[in-house]
Protein backbone atom coordinates (compact mmCIF):
# COMPACT_ATOMS: atom_id res chain seq x y z
CA UNK A 1 0.00 0.00 0.00
CA UNK A 2 1.09 3.55 -0.62
CA UNK A 3 2.56 5.22 2.44
CA UNK A 4 0.23 8.04 3.31
CA UNK A 5 0.29 10.54 6.15
CA UNK A 6 -2.26 12.31 8.33
CA UNK A 7 -1.68 15.40 6.20
CA UNK A 8 -2.57 13.39 3.08
CA UNK A 9 -5.90 12.50 4.72
CA UNK A 10 -6.48 16.14 5.60
CA UNK A 11 -5.71 17.14 2.01
CA UNK A 12 -8.40 14.74 0.75
CA UNK A 13 -10.92 16.28 3.13
CA UNK A 14 -9.99 19.82 2.16
CA UNK A 15 -10.29 18.96 -1.55
CA UNK A 16 -13.72 17.42 -0.93
CA UNK A 17 -14.81 20.53 0.97
CA UNK A 18 -13.73 22.76 -1.93
CA UNK A 19 -15.50 20.54 -4.48
CA UNK A 20 -18.77 20.63 -2.54
CA UNK A 21 -18.67 24.39 -2.02
CA UNK A 22 -17.86 24.96 -5.70
CA UNK A 23 -20.98 22.92 -6.53
CA UNK A 24 -23.24 25.11 -4.39
CA UNK A 25 -23.86 27.73 -7.11
CA UNK A 26 -22.70 30.46 -4.72
CA UNK A 27 -25.83 30.20 -2.54
CA UNK A 28 -23.90 28.62 0.31
CA UNK A 29 -25.91 25.39 0.23
CA UNK A 30 -25.26 22.06 -1.50
CA UNK A 31 -28.55 20.43 -2.45
CA UNK A 32 -28.93 16.87 -3.67
CA UNK A 33 -29.28 18.31 -7.17
CA UNK A 34 -25.95 20.11 -6.69
CA UNK A 35 -24.42 16.85 -5.47
CA UNK A 36 -25.66 14.98 -8.52
CA UNK A 37 -24.15 17.59 -10.84
CA UNK A 38 -20.84 17.34 -8.99
CA UNK A 39 -20.79 13.54 -9.21
CA UNK A 40 -21.60 13.70 -12.93
CA UNK A 41 -18.51 15.82 -13.65
CA UNK A 42 -16.17 13.94 -11.27
CA UNK A 43 -14.28 11.51 -13.48
CA UNK A 44 -12.51 9.47 -10.81
CA UNK A 45 -14.90 6.72 -9.55
CA UNK A 46 -13.18 6.48 -6.16
CA UNK A 47 -13.40 10.24 -5.70
CA UNK A 48 -17.10 10.05 -6.62
CA UNK A 49 -17.64 7.40 -3.96
CA UNK A 50 -15.95 9.44 -1.24
CA UNK A 51 -17.85 12.64 -2.06
CA UNK A 52 -21.13 10.72 -1.88
CA UNK A 53 -20.13 8.93 1.34
CA UNK A 54 -19.11 12.23 2.92
CA UNK A 55 -22.31 14.00 1.89
CA UNK A 56 -24.40 11.14 3.31
CA UNK A 57 -22.33 11.24 6.50
CA UNK A 58 -23.09 14.95 6.96
CA UNK A 59 -26.81 14.30 6.71
CA UNK A 60 -26.67 11.35 9.09
CA UNK A 61 -24.73 13.11 11.84
CA UNK A 62 -27.21 16.00 11.67
CA UNK A 63 -30.09 13.49 11.60
CA UNK A 64 -31.96 15.71 9.14
CA UNK A 65 -32.65 13.69 5.96
CA UNK A 66 -34.12 16.62 4.01
CA UNK A 67 -31.61 19.26 4.96
CA UNK A 68 -29.47 21.14 2.46
CA UNK A 69 -25.80 20.95 3.35
CA UNK A 70 -24.25 24.31 4.22
CA UNK A 71 -20.63 25.41 4.54
CA UNK A 72 -21.01 25.33 8.33
CA UNK A 73 -22.22 21.72 8.26
CA UNK A 74 -19.38 20.72 5.91
CA UNK A 75 -16.86 22.29 8.29
CA UNK A 76 -18.45 20.54 11.26
CA UNK A 77 -18.30 17.20 9.48
CA UNK A 78 -14.63 17.67 8.62
CA UNK A 79 -13.92 18.62 12.23
CA UNK A 80 -15.53 15.35 13.40
CA UNK A 81 -13.28 13.42 11.02
CA UNK A 82 -10.11 15.29 11.95
CA UNK A 83 -10.69 15.38 15.71
CA UNK A 84 -12.67 12.24 16.54
CA UNK A 85 -12.21 9.66 13.78
CA UNK A 86 -8.75 9.99 12.20
CA UNK A 87 -6.90 9.84 15.58
CA UNK A 88 -8.56 6.48 16.26
CA UNK A 89 -7.33 4.38 13.34
CA UNK A 90 -4.14 3.13 11.77
CA UNK A 91 -3.34 4.43 8.30
CA UNK A 92 -3.69 1.11 6.56
CA UNK A 93 -6.14 -0.70 4.35
CA UNK A 94 -7.41 -3.18 6.96
CA UNK A 95 -8.39 -1.66 10.29
CA UNK A 96 -7.79 -3.65 13.46
CA UNK A 97 -10.85 -4.72 15.44
CA UNK A 98 -10.08 -2.21 18.19
CA UNK A 99 -9.88 0.62 15.64
CA UNK A 100 -13.18 -0.43 14.08
CA UNK A 101 -14.83 -0.37 17.49
CA UNK A 102 -13.47 3.08 18.35
CA UNK A 103 -14.56 4.55 15.02
CA UNK A 104 -18.02 2.96 15.23
CA UNK A 105 -18.53 4.59 18.63
CA UNK A 106 -18.30 8.01 17.00
CA UNK A 107 -21.20 7.30 14.63
CA UNK A 108 -22.71 4.35 12.77
CA UNK A 109 -21.68 5.90 9.44
CA UNK A 110 -18.13 6.68 10.57
CA UNK A 111 -16.41 3.38 9.75
CA UNK A 112 -17.51 3.13 6.08
CA UNK A 113 -16.52 6.76 5.60
CA UNK A 114 -13.10 6.19 7.21
CA UNK A 115 -12.44 3.25 4.91
CA UNK A 116 -13.37 5.30 1.84
CA UNK A 117 -11.12 8.12 3.07
CA UNK A 118 -8.18 5.71 3.23
CA UNK A 119 -8.89 4.30 -0.24
CA UNK A 120 -9.29 7.71 -1.83
CA UNK A 121 -6.20 9.17 -0.19
CA UNK A 122 -4.09 6.13 -0.99
CA UNK A 123 -5.07 6.34 -4.65
CA UNK A 124 -4.30 10.05 -4.86
CA UNK A 125 -0.99 9.68 -3.04
CA UNK A 126 0.25 6.97 -5.40
CA UNK A 127 2.58 7.69 -8.28
CA UNK A 128 1.48 6.22 -11.58
CA UNK A 129 3.49 3.33 -12.99
CA UNK A 130 4.98 5.66 -15.59
CA UNK A 131 6.06 8.12 -12.88
CA UNK A 132 7.66 5.28 -10.91
CA UNK A 133 9.56 4.19 -14.01
CA UNK A 134 10.73 7.75 -14.63
CA UNK A 135 12.07 8.01 -11.08
CA UNK A 136 13.80 4.65 -11.35
CA UNK A 137 15.50 5.93 -14.52
CA UNK A 138 17.06 8.69 -12.44
CA UNK A 139 18.25 6.25 -9.77
CA UNK A 140 19.35 3.16 -11.67
CA UNK A 141 22.76 4.20 -13.01
CA UNK A 142 25.37 1.74 -11.81
CA UNK A 143 22.87 -0.72 -10.33
CA UNK A 144 22.95 -4.33 -11.48
CA UNK A 145 21.03 -7.57 -11.17
CA UNK A 146 22.86 -10.63 -9.83
CA UNK A 147 20.34 -13.20 -8.67
CA UNK A 148 18.34 -16.26 -9.74
CA UNK A 149 21.52 -18.21 -10.38
CA UNK A 150 22.82 -15.77 -12.97
CA UNK A 151 26.43 -16.37 -13.97
CA UNK A 152 27.08 -12.66 -14.36
CA UNK A 153 25.93 -9.36 -12.89
CA UNK A 154 24.12 -7.33 -15.57
CA UNK A 155 23.18 -3.65 -15.44
CA UNK A 156 19.52 -2.79 -14.93
CA UNK A 157 17.34 -0.45 -16.96
CA UNK A 158 14.03 1.17 -16.00
CA UNK A 159 10.95 -0.69 -17.16
CA UNK A 160 7.45 0.49 -18.06
CA UNK A 161 4.74 -1.46 -19.85
CA UNK A 162 1.12 -0.62 -20.59
CA UNK A 163 -0.93 -3.49 -19.20
CA UNK A 164 -4.67 -3.36 -20.00
CA UNK A 165 -5.61 -6.25 -17.69
CA UNK A 166 -6.77 -5.75 -14.10
CA UNK A 167 -4.91 -8.83 -12.84
CA UNK A 168 -1.34 -9.87 -13.54
CA UNK A 169 -0.60 -13.32 -14.92
CA UNK A 170 2.07 -14.85 -17.17
CA UNK A 171 -0.44 -14.71 -20.03
CA UNK A 172 -1.40 -11.06 -19.52
CA UNK A 173 2.27 -10.08 -19.19
CA UNK A 174 3.21 -11.90 -22.39
CA UNK A 175 0.32 -10.27 -24.26
CA UNK A 176 1.30 -6.80 -23.04
CA UNK A 177 4.94 -7.41 -23.93
CA UNK A 178 3.97 -8.73 -27.37
CA UNK A 179 5.62 -12.15 -27.09
CA UNK A 180 4.25 -15.63 -27.68
CA UNK A 181 4.51 -17.69 -24.48
CA UNK A 182 3.94 -20.87 -26.48
CA UNK A 183 7.34 -20.54 -28.15
CA UNK A 184 10.70 -21.30 -26.51
CA UNK A 185 11.83 -17.68 -26.86
CA UNK A 186 8.62 -16.27 -25.37
CA UNK A 187 8.05 -18.85 -22.66
CA UNK A 188 7.61 -17.40 -19.15
CA UNK A 189 10.25 -19.51 -17.45
CA UNK A 190 9.85 -17.95 -13.97
CA UNK A 191 6.99 -16.00 -12.43
CA UNK A 192 7.46 -15.42 -8.69
CA UNK A 193 6.80 -12.86 -5.95
CA UNK A 194 9.67 -10.35 -5.90
CA UNK A 195 10.05 -9.79 -2.12
CA UNK A 196 13.18 -11.91 -1.70
CA UNK A 197 14.67 -10.71 -4.98
CA UNK A 198 14.22 -7.06 -4.03
CA UNK A 199 15.92 -7.59 -0.67
CA UNK A 200 18.80 -9.36 -2.40
CA UNK A 201 18.94 -6.54 -4.96
CA UNK A 202 19.73 -4.09 -2.14
CA UNK A 203 22.34 -6.33 -0.54
CA UNK A 204 24.13 -7.15 -3.82
CA UNK A 205 24.92 -3.46 -4.40
CA UNK A 206 26.93 -3.20 -1.16
CA UNK A 207 30.38 -3.71 -2.66
CA UNK A 208 29.70 -0.97 -5.22
CA UNK A 209 28.54 1.40 -2.48
CA UNK A 210 25.09 1.62 -4.04
CA UNK A 211 22.94 -0.16 -1.47
CA UNK A 212 21.12 3.00 -0.38
CA UNK A 213 20.31 3.93 -3.96
CA UNK A 214 18.99 0.41 -4.54
CA UNK A 215 16.96 0.69 -1.33
CA UNK A 216 15.40 3.89 -2.64
CA UNK A 217 14.36 2.07 -5.82
CA UNK A 218 12.86 -0.80 -3.84
CA UNK A 219 10.99 1.47 -1.43
CA UNK A 220 9.68 3.51 -4.37
CA UNK A 221 8.25 0.33 -5.87
CA UNK A 222 6.86 -0.94 -2.58
CA UNK A 223 5.16 2.37 -1.82
CA UNK A 224 3.43 2.79 -5.18
CA UNK A 225 3.03 -0.61 -6.83
CA UNK A 226 1.11 -3.79 -6.05
CA UNK A 227 1.77 -7.41 -7.01
CA UNK A 228 5.57 -7.03 -6.98
CA UNK A 229 6.83 -9.85 -9.18
CA UNK A 230 9.81 -11.22 -11.08
CA UNK A 231 9.48 -12.76 -14.51
CA UNK A 232 12.21 -14.49 -16.53
CA UNK A 233 11.53 -14.97 -20.24
CA UNK A 234 12.89 -17.75 -22.44
CA UNK A 235 12.95 -21.51 -22.02
CA UNK A 236 15.91 -22.74 -20.01
CA UNK A 237 18.40 -25.10 -21.66
CA UNK A 238 16.89 -24.80 -25.12
CA UNK A 239 19.44 -25.53 -27.89
CA UNK A 240 18.22 -22.73 -30.15
CA UNK A 241 18.34 -19.95 -27.53
CA UNK A 242 21.22 -17.89 -26.22
CA UNK A 243 22.15 -18.09 -22.56
CA UNK A 244 20.95 -14.58 -21.66
CA UNK A 245 17.32 -14.47 -20.54
CA UNK A 246 15.44 -11.17 -20.08
CA UNK A 247 14.37 -10.66 -16.47
CA UNK A 248 11.74 -8.15 -15.28
CA UNK A 249 11.31 -7.05 -11.67
CA UNK A 250 8.22 -4.89 -11.42
CA UNK A 251 4.83 -4.14 -9.88
CA UNK A 252 1.41 -2.98 -10.99
CA UNK A 253 0.33 0.65 -10.65
CA UNK A 254 -3.17 1.90 -9.81
CA UNK A 255 -3.85 2.19 -13.55
CA UNK A 256 -2.90 -1.45 -14.20
CA UNK A 257 0.34 -0.54 -15.97
CA UNK A 258 3.63 -2.12 -14.94
CA UNK A 259 6.86 -0.48 -13.78
CA UNK A 260 10.17 -1.53 -12.28
CA UNK A 261 13.46 -2.53 -13.83
CA UNK A 262 14.73 -5.05 -16.35
CA UNK A 263 18.02 -6.87 -16.81
CA UNK A 264 19.26 -10.34 -17.85
CA UNK A 265 20.10 -13.62 -16.17
CA UNK A 266 22.86 -15.69 -17.73
CA UNK A 267 22.14 -19.42 -17.65
CA UNK A 268 24.54 -21.71 -19.55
Amino acid sequence: MTRITIQDLFNTLDKTRTSLLDASNDDGMVSRADLKCLLDVTQDPQEQRFIEFFYTFLIKIEDRPRMRVTEEIINQGIAVLKEQIIPNFEIQEAFSLSSQQKIAQVHDAALPLAMELIRTTSQKASLSAREVSEQIAQLSEGLYFDDYGSEAAIAVDPFFLEHPQEALSPTSFAQALGIDPNTPKGKIERFDPADRVLQNFIERQFNAGLSERARTVVELMQANLDTLSIIVVGQDNHPDLESNHPVYVFGMGPDGNLAGFTSFVIWT
